[in-house]
């Protein structure tokens, strides 16, 4: 959404008062926040087919997007964009909190495909592709233990889409999270559709504890009942990146 037509309509809907949920587009304010720092890292976990490293390198073309997908379904698509663009690298593996081996639950619509086993009310969301097809075994890796074993690249930017295991993730990712990362773009949950998924409140307690403070909250999604299960957010590192007066 471009910057006036949110103005627009916050104007509009809200008597110029901020509205909990924020109506702007997330990229351009990840972009907007981001503008002073040099971001030369972006780990995309959950990255399917590779579309939101690709938009993710369109605001940040100097970066290079390690995009995490361990659905073998995926693996040929980004393997051919990684040849379009080499700046996409792909990282067949799972991140958790911990490095080994464990189940992949493969739903029979990719995207929600998870670490953790989808709970009976995932139809209330997803009602036609939720359902377990089959379960797999796949290599896990914490963010900490994979950056030790490539060089320790910065990851300016952290992108999770995981189904519910985001905070497997970030529990992973201490050294990183402390280093180098200045912003995280998670999916977080309210009311969780995944046995064991973490809600909002426990993401936002460990990311505290690593520097980071909600900057705001977008694209909120509610079951056929009125009721919120999930929204994309934004963490930011206020003392690595200060914010600047924004003028409405």
């Amino acid at each position: 959404m471009s910057n006036r037509l949110s103005s627009f309509l916050k104007k509009k809907l809200f008597g110029g008062r901020r509205n909990l949920v924020s109506l702007d587009e997330p990229y351009a304010v990840m972009a907007r926040l981001l503008k002073r720092s040099t971001v030369t890292g972006i780990l995309d976990a959950g990255a399917s087919n590779g579309h939101i490293s690709e938009r993710l390198l369109g605001w940040f073309p100097r970066a290079t997007a390690y995009a995490f997908e361990p659905n073998p379904l995926y693996a040929q698509t980004l393997q051919d964009l990684n040849r379009r663009d080499p700046r996409i690298r792909p990282q067949f593996v799972a991140i958790s909190d911990r490095v080994g081996r464990e189940q992949l639950h493969f739903t029979e619509s990719p995207g929600a495909t998870s670490l953790l086993k989808p709970a009976d009310r995932i139809q209330d969301v997803a009602p036609t592709g939720g359902a377990v097809k089959e379960t797999g075994e796949v290599d896990v890796v914490t963010i900490d233990e994979w950056a030790a074993r490539n060089g320790g690249p910065s990851i300016e930017l952290m992108k999770f889409d995981i189904q519910g295991a985001e905070l497997k993730a970030l529990r992973g990712a201490e050294k990183v999270l402390r280093g180098s990362t200045l912003l995280v773009y998670a999916e977080v949950w309210f009311n969780a559709v995944y046995e064991g998924s973490p809600l909002y409140g426990e993401i936002d307690a460990f990311l505290r504890t690593q520097g980071f403070s909600l900057y705001d909250i977008y694209k909120p999604k509610y079951d056929p009942h009125g009721l919120l299960v999930y929204a994309d957010a934004i963490f930011l590192n206020l003392a690595k990146v200060p914010l600047q007066r924004r003028c409405h």
